[in-house]
């Protein structure tokens, strides 16, 4: 008589891929500069929470719209989300999209009211590219090219991060102190925001060579 024996179960490896190392090191950037920058909002002895407090619900409203854009523009980049949720990714898109429209307006606002005048432009460029690059996402998805809309939405969230990476630098003991080498920072990164992801997107056509039928390279 033969015994038959059922199969061991498949497991299923987990991969971990370059870009869950990336958003893992996000995070905790992130969580740096929570404890590092934002506790003011709970110590309301601090200079800093007497300074934006007359702007209070205004700096609330922005905070919202910008951590609902840089915690769920993250999200949005899961294949597995894209592929088997595909109406929880549209979701976080619009949360995403909505994000990003309080937030850069309301960020060019306090930049001219309540804050450094050296800073104002610059706010202003990034806000504008910030709604720029996910205005075009957004006409690529509606028209069904999501090939485009993963590019655009690249240069969307990469602007999105400068308010992470700019704090993570200004933290470091040899980041420049005076105001003017702060927006210096802050026009670097606008520029790295926009030519870093065409990097990525273009990085095999960059650097992979090309051949013609026959075998033989041009």
């Amino acid at each position: 008589m033969i015994m038959l024996t059922s199969a061991p179960p498949l497991r299923t490896k987990l991969r971990i891929r370059p870009k869950h190392v990336l958003f893992i090191v996000l995070g905790l950037m992130t969580l740096f500069v929570l404890h590092h920058d934002e506790t003011f909002f709970f110590h309301h002895e601090s200079t800093t929470w007497k300074f934006f407090h007359p702007v209070r619900w205004k700096i609330f409203l922005h905070g919202i719209g910008g951590a609902t854009a840089l915690t769920l523009g993250a999200v949005q980049f899961s294949s597995r989300l894209r592929q088997h949720y595909p109406a929880l990714h549209r979701l976080f898109g619009r949360f995403y999209v909505g994000g990003v429209l309080v937030a850069a307006p309301v960020a060019v606002y306090l930049a001219f009211t309540h804050a450094l005048a050296i800073m104002a432009t610059e706010t202003t460029m990034q806000a504008s590219m910030w709604v720029l690059t996910t205005s075009m996402a957004i006409c690529a998805a509606r028209n069904k090219n999501f090939e485009v809309h993963k590019q655009w939405m690249m240069r969307s969230y990469a602007i999105t991060l400068i308010f992470v990476v700019s704090r993570i630098i200004l933290a470091l003991p040899i980041a420049p102190t005076t105001d003017e080498g702060a927006e210096r920072i802050a026009w670097t990164l606008i520029t790295c925001a926009l030519i870093v992801p065409q990097l990525i997107i273009n990085w095999q056509q960059l650097f992979r060579r090309h051949t013609v039928r026959g075998g033989r390279e041009l």
